[in-house]
């Protein structure tokens, strides 16, 4: 059994000092949602009205670490694979380094600080222990306060531009889990930074299986 630590809220607050009952409801569900999937650990103290939940020892760090991730990841089932998941980490390493670096974006440009570059450098390392050594932390707010519900800060980053990139139209797809326009995008993306043409060719090639699987498929139904 754990000892008793800090709430949710509490946690929060001391991390990035947003109290989420007032400034962002959004921000504890994102964090139930991690710990709902198994990501981070908690313990639950029955009581006569209703049970307290406290982070078990070590958690700040896995979630301050979490909600970081979520700002550019938001389904939490892609943040714990980045923390279970070393190729995917690397994935999505890549896939933040050209979003967050090299957007040509006024809102791209506000996000290529040194914490920016460190956050990545982390996410490309996977020595780097998610659960012992707190991230680097390039927000001043953490996007999920700003955003909400609405969207989250890749898509802000890449909608700006989708319309005249389409390099920034397929990362925009793929974020999206949108694979018919991924696919058809892919083929207008020849040029662009070596995270860009890595993540293209990842995609290519998973498409490329997933085409092989539905011809075999579609060989046995006629048999």
């Amino acid at each position: 059994m754990c000892n008793k630590g800090l709430t949710i809220p509490e946690a929060i607050r001391k991390l990035f000092d947003v109290n989420v009952a007032q400034e962002s409801p959004l921000l504890k569900n994102k964090a139930n949602s991690l710990v709902r999937n198994g990501l981070i650990e908690v313990e639950k103290e029955a009581r006569v009205q209703r049970s307290e939940v406290t982070l078990c020892p070590g958690q700040e760090i896995s979630l301050h670490n979490a909600l970081l991730l979520n700002a550019l990841f938001p389904d939490p089932k892609d943040v714990k694979r980045i923390f279970l998941d070393t190729q995917f980490r690397l994935q999505c390493a890549e896939l933040a380094i050209d979003v967050l670096k090299n957007r040509n974006s006024l809102l791209g440009q506000a996000y290529q600080s040194r914490a920016t570059e460190d956050l990545a450098n982390c996410l490309m390392d996977p020595q780097r222990d998610l659960r012992a050594e707190y991230l680097p932390n390039p927000f001043s707010t953490l996007p999920q306060v700003i955003l909400g519900e609405q969207t989250n800060l890749l898509h802000v980053l890449l909608a700006q531009a989708a319309s005249l990139d389409p390099a920034d139209s397929f990362l925009l797809a793929y974020l999206k889990g949108d694979w018919k326009a991924a696919e058809r995008l892919s083929s207008q993306v020849s040029t662009g930074s070596p995270e860009l043409l890595m993540l293209k060719s990842e995609v290519d090639r998973k498409l490329a299986e997933a085409h092989e699987f539905n011809n075999l498929l579609n060989f046995f139904r006629k048999e």
